[in-house]
């Protein structure tokens, strides 16, 4: 027996070949939308969480749990550290690589083993794979293909448990991502160019199948354009123009399947124009390529018209018919073609197969090597775009230098670089990241008139700079493109605390919250509002959730240290010393040297002295400021300086000969 007919051999060349295309993901963070996903999402952070998973919908970026199931536990094994993640991705997706092999084998696929390694390291799978939120692909398509199996093991005379095992699995790919609706159509399709026909047996166990998986795609497009957003003017396509894009997005997808050398995260969106005839040539050279694997069948086989219509079938949720939210930027993605590419690639590995089999077997092999590796190369150059969210943006822009989603990201990363660096008192730096974000910015709206994150973005920079009426009127054009926007109400609402007007705050914020109670800056917005009004009990609560949510990954960041100085406000208002003391103590195990922290932590420490006694309280201050690396020397005499303030010259005498 020769290696390549071992069992284990399978399982060494997929290991080998992804550790090629795949080990640089040991290097990548998270990227765009994994913030929704797993680093700013709530539900991940609680036992309750679980359950919101699963029967609060609206709770999640899309309604997947059992995705979000496995960033739950992974959450509490591995917390935010991306590697465990990127490597559970890479794992899923090396298992479907197997799992493909196996059912190739029980149907007697022609070089199923080429085809499923080409699977593992074709490049336009590394958006799938290297992209922790598309976790719904690689998951879903892992329990696809054993659900695949189970029912084809039942189909050919299997008992039931089978059948109920593939169920179960098929639930689980629909649970992961809808798009696995598509799989007992596909079954039927594969049972076809097997036996030449579909029995009634075929029929009934799809059924079922197709009924769920309808009734949870319908549930998808519905939360896609309603809790989403894929509706408004960018998704307005008439019926016409969406026959043009599907037809393109076919041919595009085949494509890039033969010659993935030109892999782009935001792919140019296309003109759609029906009087162009031009652009009819793809539709119609779509339905003539399946038009004439059909009629040719008996002369070229089953095979090619069974891959096109699984092809297309699979691919149909995604290319035109329904609105989804990217199409707002592309009608075409990687990620998009990810469960489709499944039968083209096995088609075109049993194509090549048997058109090769005259050749030696070591030419054959030989070729199918350098093949396969300099795949995995490219894939893995490919992975390289995804270390972190700035470098996903700049990658896409140098290939696809029109992407208004690419310059308005960057714009977004250059404001904030923009205000850190002001903050920092870098005013050289400052200056080329305003530079930078204007003109990111300003390029988004000559791409797009109608975007209202660079109107709220410059506006922000507006504002950082102090020129709040054109902030304002900036926030106000943002708002005319598009009036559901909470990170612009939230903004709006910023603006007038600026201005002192805390009360004017109140309905802006308000409106942001109804509009999404989950708005991280919303909250923090109506703590500071809430704050300046001295309504310090109705701060506190929100100033908690945002701590809650922020977790133990945000602890640093910038926005985390302004709702901790105001919560320890709030909490000293409320005389809460203890509390006000524990959490001015954290603040200053980051910042030392922060006046505001200093500020409360003397004044906590004062009344506590007052209430307690001294010995116990010095115990405290002496555990507080060891954690936080604090002189007690230094410390004391701040809280002796409030002591006296408070007429208590005998306690601060004694804590400052302590």
């Amino acid at each position: 027996m020769s290696f390549l007919e071992s069992k284990r051999a399978p399982w060494v060349l997929v290991a080998a070949l992804m550790l090629v295309a795949y080990a640089r993901v040991a290097g990548c963070g998270f990227i765009w939308d994994d913030d929704d996903y797993v680093t700013n999402n709530p539900v991940l952070r609680t036992i309750g969480g679980l359950y919101d998973i699963w029967f609060v919908p609206t709770s999640l970026p899309q309604y997947y749990p059992l995705v979000h199931t496995t960033f739950w536990l992974e959450h509490a094994v591995w917390g935010l550290d991306p590697l465990g993640y990127h490597v559970v991705n890479v794992a899923l997706h090396g298992a479907s690589a197997l799992a493909l092999l196996r059912i190739g084998r029980r149907l007697a696929v022609p070089g199923i083993l080429f085809g499923a390694l080409w699977f593992a390291v074709h490049p336009v799978h590394v958006e799938s794979v290297a992209w922790v939120t598309e976790r719904k692909n690689v998951l879903s398509l892992l329990c696809y293909l054993l659900a695949a199996e189970r029912w084809l093991k039942w189909h050919d005379g299997d008992g039931g448990k089978s059948y109920a095992i593939g169920s179960l699995w098929f639930v689980g790919a629909l649970f992961s991502k809808t798009v696995t609706a598509s799989l007992p159509a596909a079954l039927l399709v594969v049972i076809w160019w097997r036996d030449g026909k579909l029995t009634a047996r075929a029929w009934r166990a799809a059924l079922p199948w197709l009924l769920i998986g309808a009734g949870l795609g319908y549930f998808t497009v519905h939360l896609e354009a309603t809790h989403v957003g894929a509706a408004g003017q960018s998704w307005q396509l008439a019926g016409l123009e969406r026959v043009l894009v599907a037809g393109r997005a076919c041919w595009f997808y085949v494509y890039s399947l033969i010659w993935p050398l030109h892999t782009c995260f935001n792919y140019p969106r296309w003109d759609v124009d029906v009087a162009a005839a031009s652009q009819w040539l793809f539709p119609i050279g779509a339905a003539l390529a399946v038009v004439a694997a059909w009629a040719l069948r008996a002369r070229i086989g089953r095979g090619p018209a069974a891959a096109l219509m699984i092809f297309g079938g699979t691919l149909f949720p995604a290319i035109g018919f329904f609105d989804v939210y990217p199409f707002r930027y592309s009608f075409v993605a990687d990620h998009f073609q990810y469960h489709a590419s499944v039968a083209v690639m096995v088609a075109l590995a049993a194509f090549v197969t048997t058109r090769t089999a005259r050749l030696a077997a070591t030419a054959r092999l030989g070729a199918a090597a350098v093949f396969l590796l300099g795949t995995a190369v490219v894939a893995s150059l490919d992975v390289g775009q995804y270390r972190d969210f700035e470098t996903l943006w700049r990658v896409t822009l140098e290939k696809n230098p029109r992407s208004a989603i690419a310059h308005t990201n960057l714009g977004a990363v250059e404001t904030d670089a923009y205000g850190q660096a002001k903050q920092a008192g870098r005013m050289r730096d400052a200056a080329g990241h305003l530079a930078a974000a204007e003109r990111h910015l300003r390029q988004v709206l000559e791409l797009d008139a109608t975007s209202h994150e660079a109107r709220t973005n410059l506006g922000v920079l507006a504002q950082q700079q102090g020129k709040r009426v054109e902030a304002r009127r900036l926030y106000r054009e943002a708002l005319d493109q598009k009036r559901d926007d909470a990170g612009t109400w939230s903004n709006l609402a910023a603006l007038e605390i600026e201005e002192g007007r805390a009360s004017a705050a109140l309905p802006h914020v308000q409106q942001a919250l109804s509009l999404d109670p989950d708005h991280v800056n919303a909250r923090i917005v109506r703590g500071w509002a809430l704050c300046e009004l001295r309504r310090f009990g109705d701060a506190k609560a929100d100033l908690e959730w945002v701590l809650r949510r922020a977790g133990a990954s945000y602890v640093g960041a910038g926005y985390v240290d302004d709702v901790q100085r105001r919560y320890a406000t709030c909490l000293l208002e409320l005389k809460d010393h203890r509390g006000a003391a524990e959490q001015a103590l954290s603040l200053l195990r980051r910042l030392p040297q922060d006046p505001d922290a200093r500020s409360v932590m003397a004044r906590a420490l004062a009344q506590l002295c007052l209430q307690y006694p001294e010995d116990k309280v010095r115990r405290f201050v002496q555990a507080g400021l060891q954690r936080a690396g604090l002189d007690f020397a230094e410390a004391a005499a701040l809280v002796a300086a409030q002591l006296r303030a408070l007429g208590d010259e005998g306690r601060a005498r004694r804590l400052e000969g302590s």
